[in-house]
This record gives structure tokens, sequence and C-alpha cells, in this order.
């Protein structure tokens, strides 16, 4: 069965490459760049539910799912702290590397955990996951957002100190949700400047996907230093709510990985949207990650 995932992987990769939009690896640097992810130097993560939907798609267990996404150079995974599966998916080859976290500080937004923040933390601590991403709750709508700001950076400078204690590093991630802070490049240069321990979880779509016209570049110019995290996504530029594979879609992926990796990022990249058959296009997307990485 792995001989032949390896078989079938060498041949998506292939065409990875063909059918990306600016192919910028020859096999021979692919080669070089499969060399230093055995080495440590390419951190390359998928979120859980590549493990879950491989194993579905597959029909093998989730143990075995986790080995294919190993052989392709994928190292880790990030899950949210709700999720049922944690220990099987924390006994594969592949360790968490990030929780994504949506608290419920005030019972409001459509996105929460369940977990209790402190909960949360000690869990992260428990499995040995070293980031908790945080989303900020959602504004109200019609409400005081300045107020509501300062209530949610309060909280978030409480947790950030609690979860320093505990050795566990707290990131804000620039949301999508148009009603979130986080949505907003004025409340994310906002919370890194008033929090200094905190850092930043780039993720590559959600400005795009809020709609507001911000440039990612600048927030990354701004969080120079500050990021531990990236997250890639791409978008059909027609429909941006629309997720499409890595490098065919609207967000200027290639352009942000290289500008992060240039500037000295030697964190995790988190694939986080796989696109027609999971494996497959976990093949595809590793392939251009890495064709990206090392053609600086």
């Amino acid at each position: 069965m792995k001989k032949k995932a390896m078989l079938f992987a060498a041949a998506v990769v292939a065409a990875a490459l063909a059918g990306c939009k600016n192919p910028s690896a020859e096999p021979a640097r692919l080669e070089t760049a499969a060399v230093r992810a055995e080495g440590g130097e390419l951190r390359i993560s998928v979120f859980a539910k590549f493990i879950r939907q491989t194993a579905a798609e597959r029909n093998i267990p989730l143990a075995e799912a986790a080995d294919l996404l190993y052989d392709l150079g994928v190292r880790g995974f990030d899950c949210g702290p709700d999720e049922t599966d944690l220990d099987a998916l924390c006994a594969t080859k592949l360790k968490p590397i990030n929780f994504y976290y949506f608290p419920n500080w005030f019972g409001r937004g459509a996105w929460v955990d369940k977990t209790p923040p402190a909960e949360c933390l000690k869990l992260a601590k428990k499995l040995g996951i070293p980031r908790i991403m945080v989303v900020p709750p959602d504004f109200t709508e019609g409400g005081d957002e300045e107020a509501e700001f300062k209530e949610i950076l309060a909280r978030l400078k409480a947790y950030v100190a609690d979860a320093k204690a505990m050795g566990v590093t707290i990131t804000v991630e620039d949301f999508g949700g148009t009603a979130n802070p986080g949505s907003s490049i004025k409340y994310l240069k906002r919370f890194l400047a008033e929090i200094p321990d905190l850092r930043f979880a780039l993720d590559t779509g959600n400005l795009y996907y809020a709609g507001r016209g911000e440039s990612i570049f600048e927030m990354l110019e701004h969080a120079k230093g500050r990021i531990a995290h990236v997250h890639l996504k791409d978008q059909k530029p027609e429909a941006n709510r629309t997720y499409e594979t890595l490098g065919l879609g609207a967000v200027p992926n290639e352009a942000i990985v290289k500008r992060v990796n240039a500037a000295g990022y030697d964190g995790w990249y988190t694939l986080e949207n796989p696109v027609g058959d999971t494996y497959t296009d976990t093949v595809r997307q590793v392939a251009v990650l890495k064709s990206w990485l090392n053609g600086k």
C-alpha cells in the first residue's frame, strides 16, 4: 500500500508542478527541498481534517492515513480543543502543533468553542501543543465597537499572561469574518501594539476573504518579527468564499510565502483546505509549497 502511494505521489508531484500557475522549481530543486524537509528545516502541517478525510476516502485507519501524509513531508497537524478524536490523532506519526481556538468569553459570536479558556491551556500543555491561535469574539451588531474592543483586548492580554506562565504561545489570527476585530488591520495592529507577548498567526487568504480591500502585505510588514504561524489558503476570484487549491486562486500565496521565508521565518506552514480528493491535493499542495520555499 505504501509503495503504491509513494509511486502515485511522485506522479502527482510532477503533474502538480506542471499545473501550477508559476512553476518555480525543476525536479532537482524539489528533491533538494525534500532533503531539507527530512533535515527538519521545512515544517509542513495540515489541518486535522486532512488526516480524517484521507482515512475516510481511502477506507484506511487514521494512523495509516497519517503515515501517507508523513511520507509526503507533512510533520504536524492543527486541531481544535473540542475535537473528539484528539487522542487518536496524537497517537499517529504527526504531532499536534497548534490549537485554533474561539473562546466563549462573552457568549457571543458565530464561532465559539465549548472548552473553557483555562481548560484549553491545560489541554495544550498536556498534549505538548506549543501554540494556541485565538480568534477574538465578534463585535455585537450595532454595539459600541471601541468599548467592546477594549473588553476583548483585556481578556486577550490576561490570557496571553496565563499562557506565558505555562510556556504556551498565544497568537491572534487575521480572521476573515467581517464582524470580527481580527478581520481589520486597525485592530490587529492594536492587539500587537498593546500586548507585547502576543504573536501573529498569518492566514494568507483571510483578509482577502473579509473583502475590505486591506493588503496582507501591509500586515506582514507591521508584524515583522512577530509571525509565529502561517496558514495557507486559496480562493476563487469570482467567489472568494469558495476554496481553490494552493497557487491556482486569487490569493497571492507564492509572493506571501517567499516574503515570509526571506524575512527569516522558520516556523510551520499549515495547509488549510483540501480541494477534491484530499490525499491527491495534499501531494500537489506540498509540492507547490516546497517549490516556493526552495526557489528563493
